[in-house]
């Protein structure tokens, strides 16, 4: 029954999304809470990736300070994060590292998703890549970023569905 209900949840985000006309001015405000954020500015090495046109632009956040980024690359059902020398549309459609250094381990990881809850539940787009990647690395601290417009009453989860330790929007920070 719940990938039936994550499916209609999904749904009911691209609605959300598809209405939504303020991307812009709310992804700066969302850039903007992220980089005042203490999580933010005690990270050296963060762990990110490329929005897509419907996500919350945070980039402008990645200028400020003098952070390691690294980006996600998908091989399989791997991702692994490095620090990018260039980009290439990877086989899912986002934007990846076409080659780059491994990163070092992260002080902080964003994790994109097509919803979230207030309590850090999370939906993201049905591959579970950042799931699988966040079992494996539980003491990263984890930041939700998207759109108020995504935030609903309730995420259902499933044992493998892992939530984020806060969700920033244009509208709340961590």
């Amino acid at each position: 029954m719940i990938p039936n209900e994550k499916q209609i949840l999904r749904t009911a985000a691209r609605r959300a999304l598809a209405a939504f006309t303020e991307r812009k001015a709310a992804s700066e405000k969302i850039s903007h809470r992220l980089v005042e954020s203490a999580i933010w500015q005690e990270s050296r090495v963060i762990y990110a990736y490329h929005p897509l046109p419907s996500e919350p632009d945070w980039q402008s956040a990645a200028i400020a300070g003098e952070h390691v980024i690294a980006f996600p690359r998908i091989d399989g059902d791997r991702m692994e994060f490095l620090i990018p020398r260039g980009f290439t549309l990877g086989g899912l459609g986002i934007q990846e590292p076409s080659d780059g250094n491994i990163a070092p381990p992260p002080d902080l990881i964003l994790v994109p998703g097509m919803a979230f809850d207030p309590t850090g539940g999370r939906l993201g787009r049905g591959k579970g890549h950042y799931d699988r990647w966040l079992v494996g690395h539980p003491n990263v601290p984890r930041l939700g970023l998207c759109f108020e417009c995504q935030i609903f009453d309730a995420i259902p989860r499933e044992d493998h569905d892992l939530k984020v330790d806060s969700v920033v929007t244009e509208m709340r920070g961590p």
